[in-house]
C-alpha cells in the first residue's frame, strides 16, 4: 500500500511540476502590401482620383445608354403604330433606329469593357502561372489600347472629318452623317480610357471595384 501511494505521489508531483505551455497568442489576419486584406478577403474601396474617373466614365455612359435606348423604344413604337394604325409610316423612324443602333451598340461595347463584362478566351491563359498571366494581360491591354488609339480615334476621327467635308446628309433626318459618326472616336476614347485603367492596375497592383466583385489586391 505505500509502495502504490508512494507512486501516486510521484507522479501527481511530476504533472503539477511540467512546464506549462504559454497560450497561443492571437494571430493577426493576413495583410498584403500596405496593410491591405490578401486575397480572397473583403477590402475597403480604392479611394481616389482613378476610381473616381472609372466611376465617372461609368455613369456617363450608363445614362447615356439608358436615354438612348428609351429613345429607340418610343421611335420603334412610333413607327410600327404609324404604319399599321394611321396607313403611313413615319420615313424618319426606320433612320434614326439605324443611327441610335450604332450608338449604342459602340457606346454598350466600351461599357462593358469597362465593368470587364466582354466575353474572352481565357482557357490557354487559364493554364499559366501568374507572372505569365499578368504579362498577358498587359500584352492583350496595350493591343487594345491600339486599336483603340489608330482604329477607333484616329480612323473614325478621320471618318467624321471626310463625311462632315463631303456635307454628305441624311435623306430622312436631313442631318450630316458626320455627326452619326462620331459615336466611332467617342467609344474609342473610352476604350482608351479603360485600357489606361485596367494598365495601372496591372503595374500598380491596384484593382478598382467593379459592379458586384469586392475589391482585393493583387
Amino acid at each position: 500500500m505505500d509502495v502504490q501511494e508512494r507512486r501516486a505521489g510521484l507522479l501527481l508531483d511530476e504533472e503539477t511540476s511540467a512546464p506549462q505551455e504559454p497560450p497561443s497568442p492571437v494571430q493577426p489576419p493576413d495583410v498584403g502590401p500596405a496593410g491591405a486584406p490578401s486575397a480572397g478577403r473583403r477590402a475597403p474601396a480604392v479611394v481616389g482620383p482613378l476610381h473616381r474617373l472609372h466611376a465617372g466614365l461609368i455613369r456617363t455612359l450608363e445614362v447615356v445608354l439608358v436615354a438612348a435606348f428609351a429613345v429607340l423604344t418610343l421611335d420603334t413604337l412610333w413607327g410600327v403604330f404609324s404604319r399599321y394604325v394611321l396607313g403611313n409610316q413615319s420615313r424618319w423612324t426606320e433612320e434614326l433606329a439605324v443611327y441610335l443602333l450604332v450608338w449604342i451598340s459602340l457606346l454598350g461595347a466600351g461599357l462593358a469593357y469597362g465593368e470587364r463584362a466582354h466575353l474572352g478566351v481565357d482557357y490557354f491563359v487559364g493554364k499559366m502561372d501568374p507572372a505569365a498571366q499578368r504579362v498577358a494581360a498587359i500584352a492583350i491591354e496595350l493591343l487594345v489600347a491600339f486599336f483603340a488609339a489608330f482604329a477607333l480615334i484616329y480612323g473614325g476621327w478621320t471618318l467624321v472629318v471626310k463625311t462632315l467635308e463631303s456635307k454628305q446628309t441624311s435623306p430622312a433626318l436631313d442631318i450630316q452623317v458626320g455627326y452619326a459618326y462620331l459615336a466611332v472616336p467617342i467609344s474609342g476614347v473610352f476604350f482608351l480610357m479603360f485600357c489606361i485603367e485596367n494598365l495601372v492596375e496591372l503595374f500598380t497592383g491596384r484593382v478598382s471595384p467593379r459592379r458586384g466583385e469586392p475589391v482585393t489586391d493583387a
